[in-house]
């Protein structure tokens, strides 16, 4: 069996640095992608990034994309990523683009892919919470 290398396809046009909250939900109705989701949520959360939880069931991502960025409206979400077993999809919710796809392969696997998520977040200047030290007046 050939093994596949994971792998990414990012939108230089979307700024990651505007996704500030992120809505995860699984990619499938399975106990086991909803538990994926759950994961890919909680390593947002540990990363310093805000993961919101998203209920529901839709037939496509098109129409989860329309429920939770609704247009013309505010929404408590910037992006909206899709969890799948060997891949991750991030959408911004302003044009209703594709930020970065992650392709898990045969060898990143959940863990890898959200790493991968994580590192683009943050890639934008964006920091998790990082106490500093006071400023001595030198």
């Amino acid at each position: 069996m050939k093994r596949q290398r994971a792998s990414e396809q990012i939108n230089r046009q979307v700024d990651p640095s505007t996704l500030m909250a992120i809505a995860v939900i699984a990619g499938a109705d399975a106990r086991y992608d909803i538990r994926m989701a759950t994961l890919v949520r909680e390593e947002l959360t540990d990363a310093g990034i805000t993961a919101i939880r998203r209920t529901g069931r839709w037939s496509s991502e098109g129409d989860a994309l329309m429920d939770i960025c609704p247009t013309g409206q505010i929404s408590s979400a910037d992006g909206v990523v899709f969890v799948y077993y060997n891949q991750l999809v991030l959408w911004e919710c302003r044009g209703k683009t594709k930020a970065i796809e992650i392709f898990g392969g045969t060898e990143a696997g959940l863990p890898g892919m959200t790493r991968r998520l994580v590192e683009y977040l943050q890639s934008s200047g964006r920091r998790t919470s990082v106490p500093t030290a006071p400023d001595s007046g030198r």
